[in-house]
């Protein structure tokens, strides 16, 4: 079962994405949105940040 905190992280990492594919910005900031995108939709799947995980390690 989906939490509201799970679908508004997927609604970001879709405009993320969405942003970084359609819009026409520069590639240092479509890696940024990539980035996001990336870290907010594997953080819906599987509840826990790899992007903190990282950090952490």
């Amino acid at each position: 079962m989906r939490t509201w905190e799970q679908n508004l992280r997927f609604a970001i990492g879709s405009a993320a994405a969405g942003a970084a594919i359609f819009a026409p910005l520069s590639y240092k900031w479509k890696g940024v949105l990539t980035a996001v995108a990336a870290d907010a939709i594997l953080t819906g799947i599987y509840r826990v940040s790899p992007l903190r995980r990282l950090i952490r390690a």
